[in-house]
């Protein structure tokens, strides 16, 4: 919630409040993507070790300080650095958060539990651009307009690093898992044929939401929308994903691939609709449609992700996975102001293209490695061990095999 309060406001923000350049602007976005693309994959591996919850709760307190900087400059400079932080502490949260839901959800239940996580962190991004516009009032409008939402932002992640201190427990499993007497592979080694798909499909799509991050709220104040139609835009995606828990009941039921591949590839036909017209009412349209689609398909990918990964080294995978997703961004954002100011809102376009590309690419492995799982006799409870040996990591044996046992 309180990220989404902050996103759709802060290149706003930065143009007419510090006079940042749309480079500068471009180069803030990259420093949060910096942060969690050279943290995720070490911290994720950190957390197979150490465990999760400590490595959650850092990123959070991380990120709330981060947040709460914002308010002691006016110096756009300094926000590179701020977002940088931010990046470290998203990098200890979402890979980390996505392998403990991994732990604690059995496999046939897995794309439900990723769809009701996906609900929560959509419900936060609808609620929070809607609160930030009162907030924006409260604060008198101008710098602290803008001040009360990164005051609110910091607060969230408190208020959530609190409770999880309180109420957060990995299971007993888990705990004798990470203290088994097995080999550390080295990442390289993780890299099967479908792990290499997901990473190149997080790469693709993710330059979208890059080009996004600094383009979006500018390409619709230079359409003369105002601020509230920004927050609402944001909204309008937002809504229908408070339902990826009905996704993650059919990615449960039916094919997990089919439902990737096809909320994936509306997603990607959306942003290349976006920078085709200017028309405002169309933008909510199609925001809502792409909300529906990626509601029915990100559980699915994440549990189909979480399928096919060592269970002992499930937080070293989704790390390199965010990674990939950073990288992603960080070219995104960083060629997004160049290709704005030459070809306007086509810019957006360009980068749904490449998702779009992305998806055609990696759709044949994917679809090789879900009819591997159908084949093993149940696709949504098979695991790493049911794959055929070439889809394995070398370095995960089959269960009961590897040192340690169990």
């Amino acid at each position: 919630m309180g990220f989404g309060a902050i996103l759709p406001y802060l290149p706003v923000f930065l143009r007419e409040e510090t006079r940042a350049s749309m480079l500068l602007i471009g180069v803030v976005a990259a420093g949060y993507s910096l942060g969690t693309f050279l943290f995720s994959p070490p911290l994720g591996r950190l957390s197979d070790t150490v465990g999760r919850k400590p490595v959650i709760i850092s990123g959070v307190l991380i990120y709330a300080v981060s947040t709460f900087l914002f308010m002691t400059t006016r110096t756009a400079e300094w926000f590179v650095l701020f977002r940088f932080l931010e990046g470290v502490g998203a990098a200890a949260v979402t890979p980390v958060g996505q392998a403990l839901l991994a732990d604690i959800s059995p496999p046939a239940e897995r794309s439900r539990a990723y769809g009701w996580l996906t609900s929560s962190q959509f419900g936060g991004l609808v609620f929070g651009p809607a609160l930030a516009v009162p907030l924006y009032s409260l604060g008198g409008g101008g710098v602290w307009g803008f001040y009360s939402i990164f005051i609110f932002g910091s607060a969230a992640s408190v208020l959530t690093a609190v409770a999880l201190a309180i109420a957060l427990r990995e299971p007993a499993h888990v705990t004798r898992r990470r203290h088994e007497a097995v080999d550390r592979p080295p990442l390289v080694r993780l890299l099967t044929p479908p792990i290499i798909a997901f990473i190149v499909l997080a790469f693709t799509t993710e330059i979208a939401f890059g080009t996004y991050e600094v383009v979006w709220s500018i390409y619709l104040r230079d359409l003369g929308a105002p601020m509230s139609y920004i927050g609402f835009t944001w909204v309008a995606f937002s809504v229908p994903m408070l339902f990826a828990f009905l996704g993650g009941r059919l990615a449960d039921r039916y094919s997990r691939f089919a439902l990737l591949v096809s909320g994936w590839g509306i997603s990607a036909a959306a942003w290349v609709f976006y920078g085709a017209t200017t028309n405002l009412t169309l933008f909510i349209v199609v925001n809502v449609i792409e909300g529906i689609a990626v509601a029915w398909s990100f559980p699915a990918k994440q549990a189909f992700l979480v399928q096919i990964s060592p269970p002992r080294w499930v937080g070293s995978v989704t790390g390199m996975e965010n990674a990939a997703m950073q990288v992603a961004i960080l070219v995104g954002s960083l060629t997004a102001p160049l290709l704005y100011e030459a070809v306007g809102g086509l810019a957006i376009s360009i980068s749904g293209g490449i998702a779009m590309a992305g998806l055609i690419g990696t759709a044949p492995v994917l679809l090789r490695t879900w009819r591997a799982l159908a084949a093993s006799g149940d696709a949504h409870s098979a695991g790493i061990e049911e794959l055929p040996l070439s889809y394995r990591p070398r370095s995960s044996p089959p269960v009961g095999q590897g040192p340690g046992g169990r």
